[in-house]
């Protein structure tokens, strides 16, 4: 029996351009979004078919979602419904802007193409659909592919007692028609996602005064219950995953929030799950999340992070690690990674050089002073036995290999004080910005520790700020760039996730 990493490994596999549309159909490639609500101009590509789309609450994840389900048109054999773009954003007096004049989505497809004279297998090719507001109507629907779509929100189950279904208040009354039995594969995953055994499950038709309903039964420990009695996490589950199981393949699933009411394993559980139905049944799933136990359960390519930027609009950032995104959702987070220097100094250096070549893994850092270069190694070692995501920096003039425990070294052969505030970029920055020679001050100052003290005195600066300045300067240099590259890649690799 495979694992679930070689799950997750496979599934990048066989979505592989060359495969893709031969394992998932018309798959949804990519996504160009102009003009609804908050996005205003995003373009998305689909890099696995689970994609997991994150962020804080107001960046555009339901509008994402919402409009790739109006991507296809009904299938040919399939009974359910389309959906449209009027279905996610209708206009009203209270909302009579919810898109723009000149919105448009452009909907990018994997496409099946007549094989090549000199091959026998087919190629995939991409298709592109636009629909845009033509007057009062949305055009280009017609030319969209076939393909079932279901749109999991939070009322796809919602607990009957909350609704004041008859089911609950018409109880006495009611007659019980006949049952249908989920799939032994069905009951064993909504088993193993929620820690429970069941015997069996099943829809059972129920009917009171000329109207009927379905609902959901279960037997476990031996008592028969319906889902009058489920909690909405369990009901929610059931409901889902025994519509993912009958649902033709090659089907598409946007999921809103599917963590909601389960617990931390459970979540684990369900992640793992949509990875096997996607492998098996080749569906395509969209899920909007927060949680970080889900997300790490995907492959890297399969998690978008979402974020406004300063000046507006919108990014997609693929490929980040879990600790990296958790940390952009919580003030605290957990798992952060955790960066080890000698002295502030280091940290303030240490903090530049990934502010440029990688913000997304200084976001996810917590910067530690260690006092020396001779603790440094040592304290990373203690680090990693309790289990932290954690790398060392030391010194250029205490070096160390870039090797498997954990510890490097900034470039160069001297203390980074010396190196920063001796090159010519920051002579130049203090020069152009203050009007001052810093090289006499740095002269007459034995002690390269007091080096930020010195020019802070003579500038009038809080020490921070010459410190920051200073490596800001030098990190900027472009003959330093390879360097800086190489020390971010090897930190990177050592804090990554495990996929």
């Amino acid at each position: 029996m495979k694992s679930h990493d070689d799950k997750v490994r496979q599934l990048r596999k066989r979505f592989d351009a060359k495969a893709r549309y031969a394992n998932f159909g018309p798959v949804l490639e990519g996504l160009t979004i102009r003009g609804f609500r908050g996005v205003k101009d995003l373009e998305l590509e689909f890099e696995s078919p689970i994609t997991a789309l994150s962020g804080l609450n107001g960046t555009g994840k339901s509008t994402i979602a919402q409009l790739a389900c109006c991507a296809y048109r009904k299938s040919d054999t399939a009974a359910d419904s389309r959906f449209y773009v009027k279905d996610f954003f209708p206009v009203s007096a209270i909302d009579p802007t919810p898109f723009e004049l000149d919105g448009s989505v452009v909907y990018s497809y994997a496409i099946e193409t007549p094989p090549a004279a000199t091959t026998a297998v087919a190629s995939a090719a991409v298709k592109q659909v636009t629909v845009r507001r033509a007057q009062k109507e949305w055009s280009g629907y017609k030319r969209q592919p076939g393909r079932s779509c279901y749109y999991v929100g939070f009322t796809q189950f919602i607990p009957k007692v909350e609704r004041r279904d008859f089911s609950v208040y018409g109880g006495k009354a009611l007659t019980v028609g006949a049952s249908v039995e989920l799939s032994e594969e069905a009951t064993a995953a909504i088993g193993r996602i929620l820690g429970l055994k069941y015997e069996t499950l099943d829809f059972t038709a129920v009917v009171h005064s000329k109207r009927t309903t379905d609902l959901a039964m279960a037997r476990r420990d031996g008592k028969r219950y319906s889902e009058n009695h489920m909690g909405f996490g369990e009901g929610r589950i059931v409901y889902m995953v025994s519509l993912m199981e009958r649902a033709l393949n090659n089907s598409l699933f946007v999921l809103e929030e599917p963590e909601t009411s389960l617990h931390g394993d459970a979540q684990r559980r369900l992640a793992q799950y949509l990875v096997d139905v996607c492998d098996r049944k080749g569906h395509q799933i969209i899920l909007t999340t927060h949680s970080a136990a889900i997300m790490g359960e995907f492959g890297r390519e399969s998690v978008v992070y979402l974020r406004r930027a300063p000046a507006g609009g919108l990014t997609a950032t693929s490929g980040l690690s879990t600790y990296q995104i958790d940390s952009y959702l919580q003030t605290r987070p957990a798992d952060r990674a955790t960066i080890c220097v000698e002295d502030e100094f280091a940290a303030t250096y240490a903090r530049e050089v990934f502010r440029k070549h990688n913000p997304d893994l200084l976001a996810g850092a917590n910067m530690v002073a260690m006092g020396s270069g001779q603790a440094l190694p040592k304290g990373v070692a203690e680090f990693r036995k309790a289990g932290l995501r954690v790398v060392g920096i030391s010194d250029g003039d205490m070096k160390h290999h870039d090797g498997p425990d954990g510890v490097t070294s900034f470039p160069g052969f001297e203390p980074p004080e010396k190196q920063i505030f001796w090159h010519d970029s920051v002579f130049d920055h203090f020069t152009e910005n203050y009007g001052t020679d810093i090289r006499p001050i740095l002269a007459s100052t034995t002690d390269h520790h007091s080096y930020v003290a010195a020019i802070s005195r003579d500038l009038s600066l809080d020490e921070g700020h010459v410190a920051t300045l200073a490596c800001q300067a030098y990190v900027a240099s472009e003959d330093l760039a390879a360097e800086m590259e190489k020390l971010v890649s090897y930190v990177s690799k050592q804090v990554a996730d495990r996929r």
